[in-house]
């Protein structure tokens, strides 16, 4: 990576070069595939002890790159506690907590910018037109919950350009519909932020909750989820019409994180669920079919200890099962074939929290 910085004027020089001597159709990428594609899982850490990290996951060559972040960026560790990991254009965000700030990196985990002003534990982000909406939640919310709030960050200018209070503590954020979804960790609702008018409201649920995933028709899957200083009988997968807002409940005892818990297959027919409860944490993944609206019998896997996130791979169909062995050793990372079977096991690093692919 350091040759490729140190060669990119290079580069550039060639590019003008080339396109002055040939067709249109010659392209010189300055981002070659073998570069960028991947897995990249986030790897949570402790809070305060230094191991977040990002793993590599070259799935083609099988080939694993632990401390990533670190080999892009001269040894400089990430932070302590990363939250979330989201793609979008260019760039690749962090949430990240200990200090709180979200790092801004380039498709090579390069780091090109450290958002901070107006961040204050930052939990999510998803993008919609020229903004980047933040879920923050703000300080103590597990005391005052009215501390929280969404950073309205311009993408274009660079800064916060406004909060907006939301009390309750968002975590996953969708849109949709022409809508901002937030998931509430300290209250038994989704809020519902109308994008052009900012007005909210709110779709009340049997749980707090954690997680969204969209699917192909602009509805929502959100994780509903008993914590422990919220501990709900009301736990289970919410299924939300986003066209209504109306939300139908599919029993489950989902787990209480909340980075990835929940999954689609290649082709949006399963959702997967990661139902686990206890400490240590035991449990597995639930298969849900998005026609029938209903669990199967059969989980994909069942009894794993630490289990923490999911994620599938959106090229081949592989399903990624995170497991957490402690914050400061290496994680694991079961890796099942579209058809459920085990097909390898990987380490990866300290408590690994989700995978993002890039290609």
């Amino acid at each position: 990576m350091k040759k490729f910085v140190k060669l990119l004027p290079f580069f550039l020089a060639l590019l003008a070069l080339v396109s002055s001597c040939s067709d249109d159709d010659d392209i010189i990428d300055l981002y070659p595939d073998e570069l960028v594609k991947g897995a990249y899982i986030l790897n949570y850490g402790g809070f305060s002890n230094d191991a977040a990290s990002i793993t590599k996951y070259d799935y083609e060559a099988d080939k694993l790159t632990p401390f990533y972040d670190q080999q892009q960026n001269n040894g400089a560790i990430m932070v302590s506690a990363p939250q979330w990991v989201y793609q979008h254009d260019d760039r690749v965000y962090v949430m990240a907590n200990e200090p709180d700030r979200v790092l801004v990196y380039d498709p090579l985990f390069v780091g090109q910018d450290t958002i901070t002003t107006d961040i204050v534990k930052p939990r999510n982000c998803v993008a919609s037109g020229n903004y980047l909406y933040i879920a923050c939640w703000g300080g103590e919310v597990w005391n005052d919950n009215s501390v929280s709030y969404i950073a309205k960050y311009n993408l274009v200018t660079g800064e916060v350009e406004k909060k907006i209070a939301l009390p309750g503590g968002p975590e996953g954020l969708e849109v949709a519909n022409g809508k901002l979804y937030a998931a509430l960790n300290y209250k038994n609702a989704v809020a519902v932020v109308d994008l052009k008018s900012e007005a909210i409201s709110y779709i009340e649920t049997t749980a707090v909750c954690s997680y969204l995933v969209k699917d192909d028709s602009d509805n929502l899957y959100v994780s509903l989820v008993g914590t422990w200083s919220n501990p709900s009988e009301g736990a289970g997968l919410g299924y939300i019409n986003t066209k209504t807002d109306e939300v139908s409940i599919h029993p489950l005892t989902m787990t209480s994180s909340y980075a990835s818990v929940m999954a689609f297959n290649k082709d949006k027919t399963k959702l997967y669920a990661i139902g686990a409860s206890g400490y240590p944490v035991v449990g597995g993944v639930h298969v849900f079919n998005t026609s029938t609206k209903a669990f199967e019998e059969e989980t994909l896997v069942n009894g794993v200890t630490g289990i923490k996130g999911i994620s599938v791979n959106p090229e081949n169909g592989d399903i990624y099962v995170l497991i957490d062995n402690g914050s400061s050793v290496n994680g694991t990372m079961m890796i099942y074939s579209e058809d459920g079977e085990l097909t390898d096991t990987k380490d990866v690093g300290a408590s690994p929290a989700m995978a993002l692919f890039l290609d």
